[in-house]
């Protein structure tokens, strides 16, 4: 049984251990310490701050972070607001090993995220919503969003493992940087997908070769950035031309595409139809 609690002051818990969900909007500014089980942390409204395993880590609205079994310092100023997700060990354990076939330890790269994982992303937004607008049916699909969440986050962390073990990197400290430049990546990969985008630019942002980005992102995503961001482009794109009346080239400007010739062109050759084609389709 997932448990629900909501706190609106200081926490007066030492350890949260068990499988639930926390709710916190706070009346004062508080810094509490205390042990947790593997948790994700979603900031609602305002910023919060983590100290833990040596890190100081500030998650801001609409991010969200997932820590290891640990001890954890949490900092948030009166007013912030936000949601935990206590995933108790036995419960990673056992999903571990009904997919995996193994027990061996989980251990999550500690790294603010946005949307790099659109699926964990939307799977907190409805329990967000559903907690302000529908507490009966929060309660109905509490258990079954939790699981599912549960097992997005082990799975995306196996493929990791997986990945990085193809690419010889050993060291924990390499993979988390590396990591965290993938997912920033992909963040203004998501946040950009409407403008020109360079893989050249962006890799001397973040500090690593355009070709070694190139390359990490296709090994941990299995797509390129390139194709990445071309797939939010046609699902951005498919969505204007089913519910706005908006023009063929007014939709391909605000997807990314410098001209209705080349959108054409390029819609076509993932959806099977032309722009035109497809509006008239549905």
């Amino acid at each position: 049984m997932i448990q629900l609690e909501e706190i609106t002051s200081i926490p007066t818990f030492s350890s949260q251990l068990e499988n639930k969900i926390l709710y916190s909007d706070h009346s004062d500014t508080i810094s509490v310490q205390y042990q947790s089980t593997y948790t994700i942390k979603y900031v609602m409204d305002g910023v919060k701050r983590y100290h833990v395993n040596n890190q100081d880590l500030k998650v801001s609205k609409y991010e969200y972070l997932i820590l290891n079994n640990s001890q954890i310092i949490t900092e948030a100023k009166k007013g912030t607001k936000g949601l935990s997700l206590f995933l108790s060990p036995t419960l990673m354990d056992e999903i571990s090993h009904f997919y995996f076939g193994h027990h061996d330890p989980v251990k999550f790269l500690e790294v603010i995220q946005k949307n790099a994982n659109q699926k964990v992303k939307n799977v907190l937004d409805t329990l967000v919503y559903l907690y302000h607008n529908d507490k009966i049916g929060l309660h109905q699909q509490m258990e079954d969003l939790f699981m599912t969440i549960s097992e997005l986050i082990i799975q995306e962390q196996v493929s990791i493992d997986d990945n990085f073990k193809k690419l010889k990197i050993v060291r924990h400290n390499t993979k988390r940087a590396l990591y965290k430049s993938i997912t920033e990546t992909k963040e203004y990969l998501n946040d950009n997908f409407s403008d020109k985008i360079s893989l050249e630019s962006i890799s001397k942002d973040i500090g690593i070769s355009k070709y070694y980005l190139h390359r990490l992102f296709k090994e941990i995503h299995g797509s390129t950035p390139l194709e990445y961001v071309t797939a939010i482009r046609i699902a951005n794109a498919k969505n204007k031309l089913q519910y706005s009346k908006e023009s063929i080239f007014e939709i391909a400007i605000q997807s990314g595409f410098d001209n209705t010739a080349y959108f054409s062109n390029v819609f076509k050759k993932h959806v099977g139809l032309s722009p035109t084609q497809f509006r008239k389709a549905i």
